[in-house]
């Protein structure tokens, strides 16, 4: 990495994600015991994004106007508390309210994504932000999802759920010091008119109206809601439709995210350099259709393979080139701002996914690759109907 500030910024966001992904994959198991319905396991899940969906501008915002390590310290400290309590869920009474509670907690203080892709903005120039997003947001979810879903299983089965809570928190602390000693602060153009209270969110939402960013929003949040229906209801399919043990729904999530590195972190700066970002954009976006399509022909262990393949590859390349055009695309005096605004729209899709998911495999595990697939086609028609950015885009 040429800017040495890529390492420690590297190392807090692997080590959040990390944290994160030890727990997702357990929470339909973990809630099982206490007799949750897939229904109210979906609510737990879409607990932690409605939160976010509030928190997450203000967030943003917040550190456009006081700078990127605060806010990002809150959010770690938040999802610390939320861990522990997590943890201790099992061992409070109505043990189910207290896991809606620490998920809550959570959410209210999860704006590290948004910090961390606005902070790589504020230091990575223009031409190198697809790979960098790629290599660090992207780089950082592969290796966080090929290790955190591992070891959250192996934990889990040996000493407990509980255990692997208190775990995630232990990471979570680790990430706070990365971010303490490591993490130095981005020079950034502030933003002096930073709107206070409800203006905040209606700041948000000016964002769809404009015509630069309004098609790369529709894109982000139709590329969004299907990879969360399938992320957050892969164990609840793989549950029912392969009779999966935890174990084993969390051994196929680390074999996506090792694709995921060596899509992300080793091919995705080839790919835009060669096509660009649009083009790189599209590929990623017809990869992940198809990958969610074959869902539906899933009824045997090695056909997940196929699913995997396109799936990793459609995302690891289509996530960090959108985010690239819409950093590019941004003010840059309201890039915290701009992806404050993306994080709520995804936390709208990881509010609707979980619930609409559960709904999905509670009539039938394949309609999640009907939906998803089709989710993806009407982000590819969007993207179809752009024009290539690379020549329109705001140069920053």
């Amino acid at each position: 990495m040429k800017d040495k500030r890529l390492v420690p910024i590297f190392i807090v966001v692997f080590v959040d994600i990390l944290g994160f992904s030890i727990i997702l994959p357990l929470l339909p198991y973990y809630a099982g015991v206490f007799h949750a319905s897939d229904q109210t396991i979906g609510l737990l899940i879409a607990s932690y994004s409605m939160c976010q969906f509030l928190a997450a501008p203000l967030l943003g915002n917040l550190s456009d106007s006081y700078g990127r390590r605060p806010v990002l310290l809150y959010s770690q400290l938040g999802s610390l508390f939320g861990f522990l309590l997590l943890g201790l869920a099992m061992k409070l009474p109505n043990p189910l309210a207290w896991m809606f509670v620490a998920r809550m907690i959570d959410g209210f203080s999860g704006g590290n994504l948004t910090v961390a892709q606005a902070y790589i903005s504020d230091i990575a120039p223009p031409e190198d932000r697809a790979k960098t997003f790629g290599m660090i947001i992207g780089g950082s979810f592969g290796l966080a999802f090929t290790i955190g879903p591992a070891l959250g299983s192996v934990v889990s089965s040996r000493f407990g759920y509980d255990i692997t809570a208190y775990v995630a928190a232990a990471i979570s602390l680790t990430s706070i010091l990365a971010t303490t000693f490591l993490l130095p602060e981005s020079q950034h153009q502030t933003d002096e008119a930073r709107p206070r209270g409800l203006a905040m969110y209606t700041r948000a939402l000016s964002y769809l109206s404009e015509p630069e960013l309004r098609p790369l929003l529709l894109i982000f949040f139709f590329m969004s809601l299907p990879f969360t229906i399938y992320t957050t209801m892969f164990p609840l399919f793989a549950k029912k439709q392969l009779a999966f043990s935890v174990d084993q729904a969390g051994y196929f999530l680390a074999l996506v995210g090792l694709l995921g590195v060596f899509w992300q972190a080793g091919m995705i700066g080839p790919t835009v350099k060669r096509f660009g970002e649009y083009k790189s954009l599209m590929m990623g976006l017809t990869a992940s259709t198809f990958g969610l399509f074959y869902v539906v022909f899933v009824d045997v262990w090695w056909k997940l393979i196929v699913v995997a393949l396109l799936f990793s590859f459609g995302h690891g390349i289509s996530r960090p080139s959108l985010t690239s055009i819409i950093s590019r695309s941004a003010p840059p005096n309201r890039r915290g701002g701009v992806f404050g605004a993306m994080t709520s729209l995804e936390s709208v899709t990881r509010i609707l996914g979980p619930i609409f998911g559960g709904w999905l495999i509670a009539v039938h595990p394949t309609w999640m690759g009907w939906v998803g697939g089709l989710l993806f086609a009407i982000a590819t028609l969007i993207g179809l109907s752009l024009k290539t950015r690379e020549s329109s885009s705001v140069t920053a």
